[in-house]
């Protein structure tokens, strides 16, 4: 009885403290339905202990969590909304925002904490959106308490900027802490400037054009604006010359730094128009560079007769070719940049536009070559008509016009129709046209019958290709 009543009371000893120590309860914000509303600039405490994860959990990009948190910023302001997480005692995490779009989450950003426990990444709002916050601790670290700050700040930069010197500038920003910069040039009336901000590659950086007398690059004011960088020209208006600002902003998420070039220089005609003459059958060499100011050469040219026009580009680069209309209408482009560009198309007498455009960051040297052929049209004819009839051993002379009259190498192919077979090929005759862009054949079909003829004229380098509907000959007694 004694030696059962000690082990009763050892296993009643041992079962005590581990009876009384219950799980954490989850935090408030445990799962996404009930996400903490934030609203900017906002600091709030937060604590992965006790936290969960819920099935519908997204993944983040930077690493696998678990024990995840939520926070909801509704109704978004537009503008940089900056985040920056704190995280206590050894707890190592992933910070992530997400734009929900009805039941769907859009990863925006992450960041993984550093070795001081800190994370921080800043994105570019839309106004009246609703962004989600998650952040999990890794599931290699321990639960623990962090703090997390949300802010909007405003520009950094006040206008008018610096000065930007005329060779254009290399300068650094930084998402977190130097997301703008401000630069200043002149602009006169009437003067159409070209612009180029190009980004390190891979990188997106905007710019905004401000007027003179610019107080505030917050409100609206704006006269040019791009979102990734790249080029553009703009002429101020009607006593609008002065001073101009140059707000420069960086779209990236996460601190780092992020280099660019900006230069702003007038443009020549080369760069807006009319540029260059290119004359039929001549292959001119240029060079562009993106990451400075020689983004764009204009060529012109003129088309007399409708014509069939053939513009090639051949460039190492990343350039694109467009042909536009002389009211400055879009015909074609190949813009995929693949350095290799072709554009063949019909156009009426006027003037035209080839441009080569160097796409951001990229520059090397390019040929570019013109063909222009009037458009023909070949006619098949006996005495005028393109139905004769004639008469047994009759010779008729047949006619190939090339319309307008061009000299060159026309194939007439003659066919004969059998009742039981239809139409099968009898003979070839090939021949030269005249300056009077006609070719003659004496022929005698010799049997009865019909027969038919077609011919193909095959173009020169000023006349384009083309072929004539049938001359269907009956030949009966």
């Amino acid at each position: 009885m004694l030696r059962t009543a000690l082990v009763v009371a050892t296993t009643v000893v041992f079962l005590t403290p581990s009876a009384a120590a219950d799980p954490p309860l989850p935090p408030p914000n445990d799962n996404r339905a009930n996400a903490i509303v934030i609203d900017p600039p906002a600091t709030v405490g937060g604590t992965t202990v006790g936290a969960t994860s819920e099935q519908s959990d997204p993944y983040p990009s930077c690493g696998q969590v678990q024990s995840t948190v939520w926070y909801r910023i509704p109704d978004a302001p537009s503008g940089r909304i900056v985040l920056r997480l704190q995280a206590g005692g050894d707890l190592d995490g992933i910070l992530a925002v997400y734009e929900g779009r009805r039941s769907q989450l859009h990863q925006i950003s992450c960041a993984a904490t550093d070795r001081r426990g800190r994370a921080q990444l800043v994105f570019a709002a839309k106004e009246g959106a609703n962004y989600f916050i998650l952040f999990g601790r890794l599931r290699n670290s321990v639960d623990g308490t962090f703090t997390l700050k949300a802010a909007t700040p405003g520009p950094t930069s006040k206008p008018p900027g610096a000065h930007l010197p005329r060779r254009g500038v290399r300068a650094f920003l930084d998402p977190i802490g130097r997301p703008d910069k401000a630069w200043s040039t002149r602009m006169e009336a009437g003067t159409t400037y070209k612009i180029n901000l190009a980004p390190d590659r891979g990188r997106c950086v905007a710019y905004t054009l401000f007027p003179p007398g610019t107080s505030s690059f917050e409100g609206g004011g704006a006269v040019l604006r791009r979102e990734c960088g790249g080029y553009a020209t703009y002429t101020p208006g009607p006593r609008k010359g002065g001073r101009y600002s140059i707000f420069v902003q960086t779209r990236g998420t996460r601190s780092g730094r992020q280099g660019y070039h900006l230069q702003v220089a007038p443009a020549s005609p080369n760069d807006v128009g009319p540029g260059l003459p290119l004359a039929n059958q001549e292959t001119r060499r240029g060079a562009l560079n993106a990451a400075r100011d020689d983004v764009v050469n204009f060529f012109h040219f003129d088309v007399t007769l409708s014509s069939d026009v053939t513009l090639r580009m051949r460039t190492p680069g990343r350039f694109e070719l467009l042909l536009l209309s002389e009211t400055g209408r879009r015909i074609d482009c190949e813009c995929d940049g693949s350095g290799r560009a072709y554009i063949r198309r019909g156009l009426k007498p006027g003037q035209y536009f080839a441009v080569v455009r160097a796409e951001t960051g990229s520059r090397g040297g390019y040929r570019i070559s013109l063909l222009i052929r009037a458009i023909t049209q070949t006619q098949t004819l006996i005495g005028g008509s393109r139905t004769p009839i004639l008469g047994p051993g009759q010779t008729a002379s047949v006619e190939v016009r090339v319309t307008p009259a061009a000299r060159g190498h026309v194939s007439i192919y003659v066919e004969r129709f059998l009742p039981l077979d239809g139409w099968v090929f009898s003979r070839r005759v090939n021949l030269d046209t005249g300056d009077d862009g006609v070719a003659r054949l004496s022929w005698r079909p010799p049997t009865l019958g019909r027969w038919r003829m077609r011919s193909f004229f095959r173009g020169t380098v000023t006349a384009s290709p083309s072929s004539s509907g049938y001359l269907v000959v009956t030949v009966r007694s």
